[in-house]
């Protein structure tokens, strides 16, 4: 029988004297007992990964660090959705973000996985970017948080959490190319504290360094972040991993500081070091060092002693599905209420008109190595209809639809092959080979090509890779007109109507969609043949249809009209949000804004809420509208929790993680994004997000920290002490203290926001600077005293001169508010 070290009695006992396989010696002990077992042929072998592992030891029981993306769900197969990292730090709450961290750990150890590539801490710079979504928001002091709160509860399950991607990770564009031109004192006060707290606050054990390159050198060979700053000046005691083929060479990455090669050995493999070693390009001690770390992780949270096990099957957990929907509940951010619009009175409405291309699709997360396959997830139409039964009349148009989706042909216009005309759908014949050659292994007839498989097989018995799929059948149109016929797939297709191939992608490659139109008659059946193959990883296929000769919009003018309130559910997707590419505009997609304009028209009392990832721009439209909501990209919950927060059964109490700007021009990063011949400067320098709002006046159309409750909050009696503090004693905490009271009629949680001013800085500084906050919640009239513990981080900038943080003497202002351009209270401190 194998013990937890993968070894059985006899090959452990085999072992003399083995310090490493008893967990009553220190563990450094232990590995240094280890390294004096290996040979180096083994030392080199754990340099790179085997695809989504790293490289075991079998002789010595070593096991994989088995590793599984990603932030914002296990994609492993099918898992919990949770709502996308922007969404997280628009809660605002650390403790809530903790136990999303702890569910992605145990759903992580239900895979058999200990090693999660998550979370993702780039900072938004550029509000373009593909990954926002993924990410924490604009603020360093706000990302360090939820990244302490995230690490700590995915490790407290003994799970390695991977912080990514260090750094300057703001932008897919030229994502592999791209040399991030970034002042010190930018990055060590913006884009690495957040890593920082990561090591030295959550003892992270895994850190990513990123496909781009900072100040001239690829992240995985620069010297001064992995080690000047990582290792040294951080005193990071875990293992450096690649991103997944940002290795460009053998030599600079070993030098740098990087420690393990993934996927797998292109440049770190043995026969590729072994000679850098016996020329003397690297030490013996430097390869030590990197298994060292490797081991140190291991051994430390718990791999070599099995507390990475977990007894039961944990994914679809009810436990975690309600972690999934208190995030999206909290994450939801009341843009604007004129009125009192929000929440809708059940007892007074009779009717809504719930309109758009978002209101019957889930939209659960962006697009890329985060994007997760659950197992259910609700639609904000069925959250609505759920929640109403029958006392409120739904009706529902789509208006417009969003490039990339499908609408899957329903199964009343499908008829299987065969004749039989009692059923519905097509009829599937399933291959255990990518050629749709020899005997289907499976027979069935399918209601809608409508599948998401993931990495699981179409059906018990079957493989999860390499097998093809061929329906046929009839499609009949009850009426005449042009339709286009829409495949989505990962891998191949053709498509056949009455014998002719009228799509034809026969080909290996990610999610794509294709389209062609034609004629249908009305009640004429038409033979459909769909032939699909999947090759390996995802496997998806979807056929849908829509007119294309009608207007939608028509039909969601029609409905607003009868109803009493109408609700555009717009925004993106992950077609438009993804790991690889930016977004081409900070505009929502003009059939979009087209709608919301004539829906407007046809029923004044509208509300609109927004899936993105990162800010859209809305002033074409935000006027006329009474009501907006953002709910990002809310997991597989979103539905249930948008139908809560719109109908008053929870009070919205999310908060901006990133400013909304009234147009592109606004933000710091317009000028030098996306760059010229592959370089960006970053002349910003600190002045990224809300501190570049301050800095040039200019009017956000929604600050951060912002959002609306559907009640009251007023601050009062602000006390700071001591109000003045040697600059010898900075260390010691400086209190701040003010009380908070609900002063309307419902239960709600607001978020107290500290800023800090230095009045007379020797260098600019930023108008003021988050540097706590908490989140409370009140009843209608009760009152209670927040607190906050200021050290001397508040108020320390990094000196260039010094190459460290630095405090000066001075008058500091402390900032209290509901949003950063929302101040209620003041009070000062002098430092002398």
């Amino acid at each position: 029988m194998l013990n937890a070290f993968g070894l059985n009695a006899q090959e452990r006992d085999s072992i003399p004297q083995a310090l490493y396989l008893d967990k009553s010696f220190p563990v450094e002990t232990r590995i240094d007992d280890l390294l004096k077992r290996m040979t180096l042929q083994e030392k080199l072998e754990m340099l790179s990964g085997t695809g989504f592992a790293s490289r075991p030891i079998p002789r010595l029981g070593i096991p994989a660090m088995n590793m599984t993306d990603g932030p914002v769900g296990v994609r492993w197969d099918r898992s919990t959705a949770f709502p996308v990292g922007i969404a997280m730090a628009a809660t605002w709450d650390t403790a809530l973000i903790r136990k999303v961290g702890w569910a992605l750990a145990r759903e992580a150890k239900a895979k058999k996985r200990n090693v999660l590539l998550g979370p993702c801490v780039n900072i938004a710079r550029v509000p373009q970017g593909g990954r926002n979504f993924e990410s924490f928001g604009e603020d360093p002091y706000l990302t360090s948080r939820i990244t302490v709160a995230y690490v700590n509860g995915v490790q407290s399950e003994h799970v390695i959490a991977t912080t990514k991607h260090y750094a300057c990770n703001n932008q897919e564009h030229e994502r592999l190319r791209i040399n991030e031109i970034v002042d010190k004192r930018a990055l060590h006060e913006i884009y690495l504290p957040a890593f920082k707290a990561a090591v030295q606050e959550a003892g992270a054990w895994s850190i990513m360094a990123a496909y781009n390159k900072v100040n001239g050198f690829h992240c995985t060979e620069n010297e001064y972040l992995l080690t000047d700053v990582l290792k040294k000046k951080w005193g990071f005691k875990g293992f450096v991993m690649s991103d997944w083929g940002a290795v460009h060479s053998a030599l600079g990455p070993l030098k740098a500081g990087l420690d393990l090669e993934m996927p797998e050995g292109e440049y770190l493999r043995p026969n590729s070091v072994l000679p850098l070693l016996q020329d003397g390009q690297v030490s013996q001690a430097a390869i030590d060092d990197k298994v060292r770390r490797m081991l140190r992780a291991m051994l430390s949270i718990g791999i070599f002693d099995g507390r990475d096990k977990i007894d039961q099957v944990v994914p679809d957990n009810e436990q975690h599905r309600a972690v999934a929907l208190e995030v999206a509940r909290e994450a939801v951010v009341l843009l604007k209420n004129n009125r009192d619009l929000l929440p809708l009175d059940k007892e007074r409405v009779k009717s809504i008109a719930v309109i758009g291309p978002n209101a019957a699709r889930a939209r659960t997360g962006g697009g890329g190595s985060s994007e997760v396959t659950p197992f259910y997830a609700v639609t904000p139409l069925d959250g609505l209809r759920k929640k109403l039964g029958d006392r409120v009349k739904i009706e529902y148009a789509a208006g417009c639809t969003l490039e990339g989706d499908v609408t899957p042909i329903e199964s009343r216009f499908l008829f299987p092959s065969g004749g039989n005309l009692n059923k519905h759908g097509l009829l599937g014949l399933y291959f255990d080979n990518m050629e749709l050659r020899g005997q289907p292994v499976l027979q069935r007839v399918d209601s809608t090509i409508n599948f998401d498989w993931g990495g699981d097989a179409p059906s018990i018995g079957m493989k999860a890779d390499s097998f093809s799929v061929r329906w046929t059948g009839e499609v009949v149109a009850d009426a005449a007109g042009t339709y286009e016929f829409t495949v989505l797939s990962d891998d191949g297709v053709r498509l056949y109507i009455d014998g002719q191939l009228v799509l034809d992608d026969w080909r290996d490659h990610g999610v794509e969609t294709h389209s062609t139109r034609m004629h249908l008659d009305a009640n004429k059946p038409y033979q459909i043949k769909l032939e699909y193959y999947e090759k390996w990883g995802a496997a998806v296929v979807k056929l849908g249809w829509q007119r294309v000769d009608l207007d939608p919009i028509a039909e969601a003018v029609r409905i607003a009209k009868k109803c009493d309130v109408a609700v555009v559910f717009a925004g993106l997707s992950n077609h438009f949000e993804s790991e690889g590419f930016d977004r081409t505009t900070l505009e929502l997609p003009k059939e979009q804004v087209k709608l919301i304009k004539a829906v407007v028209r046809a029923n004044p009392k509208t509300v609109v809420v927004l899936n993105s990832g990162a800010p859209v721009l809305m002033e074409d439209w935000i006027d006329s509208v009474q009501a907006v909501l953002e709910m990002w990209y809310a997991g597989e919950e979103g539905g249930t929790a948008i139908a809560d927060i719109i109908l008053g059964d929870v009070n919205p109490s999310g908060k901006l993680p990133v400013t909304f700007p009234r147009r592109w021009e606004d933000c710091s990063a317009y000028g030098s994004y996306p760059g010229k011949d592959t370089t960006t400067y970053y002349t910003d320098g600190i002045y990224v997000g809300y501190r570049h709002f301050d800095k040039r006046g200019i009017n956000p159309r929604f600050p951060f920290g912002y959002g609306l409750s559907y009640t009251k909050f007023r601050y009062e009696n602000i006390t700071v002490r001591p109000g003045i503090v040697h600059l010898g004693q900075i260390n010691d905490s400086i209190e701040v203290m003010c009380e908070v009271a609900n002063v309307g009629k419902r239960r709600g949680a607001e978020v107290v926001q500290l800023y800090v001013s230095d009045l007379k800085p020797s260098v600019d500084r930023p108008v003021k600077e988050l540097k706590a906050f908490q989140r409370v919640e009140l009843n209608p009239g009760e009152k209670k005293t927040v607190s906050f513990m200021l050290d001397k981080s508040a108020f320390a900038f990094y000196d260039i001169k010094h190459d460290d943080w630095v405090v000066e003497p001075g008058k500091f202002q402390l900032l209290l508010g509901s949003s950063s351009r929302d101040i209620r209270l003041r009070g000062d401190v002098l430092i002398k």
